[in-house]
């Protein structure tokens, strides 16, 4: 017996009950289950050059606000010249020991060199120098004019000036050389004496002669020496005018020959007989006083 072929069933186009309305399954997704297509981005090179400028210029930026910053923390303070009234940042301030003024450096080494050239020693302080009520004025030292700069001759007349504080260059007419000496001791003598080892010359510091070591006390005007000398010779003065006088020969009595004095005196003791130009007077008074005189 044949067996009957099966039917063939195809789908239905139609909706059935349980799927009514709704599009068949194909396996297709569909329009609103679709997702778009990225396309790729193209990088705009004109772009990618402006960022890169406004990340430089950021930057840059940045450094020169830090900079203003720090310039701000490090910012020197203005000061005013009291000389030349002008206005300079404090590095170029000379500040005076003392007064504490602040002075430009070229008004502070123009004055300096200008007391160099007149000599005057101490220099005081411009500034305090102007107020006439300032009785204290500050005086600048050794180590701001090494500051300032000022050429070698004047330092080395500084320093001479400074030390004729204390000290006094001697020259030494015997030997030729100079040397300095105390200034209170060369004060305290009428003599100098050469400060040379080995030379042992002596003046007077008044009328500058020689002055013998050895010999008899100095005087100006030869007075002393000439007391010495008559001592030693047993010479008189007059004891009137005091006319030095030598007796040659004869007695001791003595008549003074300066003009107008007529003194007469015994050589022996030195005592006045009498003052007169009588002879008859003159002759009295030797024969009373040789009388009594023990040194006839």
């Amino acid at each position: 017996m044949h067996a009957t072929p099966s039917p063939v069933r195809y789908p239905r186009s139609g909706p059935t009950s349980s799927s009514a309305g709704k599009a068949p399954d194909w396996g297709i997704p569909g329009p609103s289950a679709r997702q778009p297509i990225a396309k790729p981005i193209v990088a705009d090179p004109n772009l990618e050059f402006a960022r890169r400028l406004q990340e430089t210029f950021n930057s840059e930026d940045r450094q020169l606000l830090s900079q203003k910053e720090g310039l701000l923390r490090t910012a020197q303070r203005q000061y005013h010249c009291g000389i030349c009234m002008d206005d300079f940042p404090e590095d170029d301030a000379v500040h005076i020991d003392g007064c504490g003024h602040d002075i430009c450096r070229d008004c502070t080494r123009g004055h300096v060199c200008s007391k160099i050239e007149e000599h005057r020693f101490p220099v005081l302080c411009p500034v305090c120098t102007a107020d006439h009520e300032n009785r204290n004025p500050s005086t600048i030292s050794r180590l701001l004019v090494e500051l300032l700069g000022v050429s070698e001759k004047q330092y080395e007349t500084w320093v001479e000036m400074e030390m004729a504080q204390y000290s006094v260059l001697v020259n030494c007419r015997k030997c030729q050389q100079s040397a300095f000496v105390d200034k209170q001791d060369l004060e305290a003598s009428d003599e100098t004496r050469c400060p040379v080892l080995g030379c042992d010359h002596v003046w007077c510091k008044k009328c500058q002669q020689s002055i013998d070591a050895n010999g008899p006390k100095h005087s100006c005007d030869g007075s002393a020496e000439l007391d010495h000398l008559m001592k030693e010779q047993g010479w008189r003065y007059c004891p009137s005018c005091k006319t030095p006088i030598q007796k040659q020969a004869g007695c001791n009595h003595m008549s003074c020959i300066a003009p107008g004095c007529n003194t007469h005196f015994c050589y022996g003791c030195g005592v006045t007989i009498n003052r007169t130009a009588i002879p008859q007077e003159i002759q009295a008074g030797k024969s009373a006083h040789f009388r009594n005189c023990r040194l006839h």
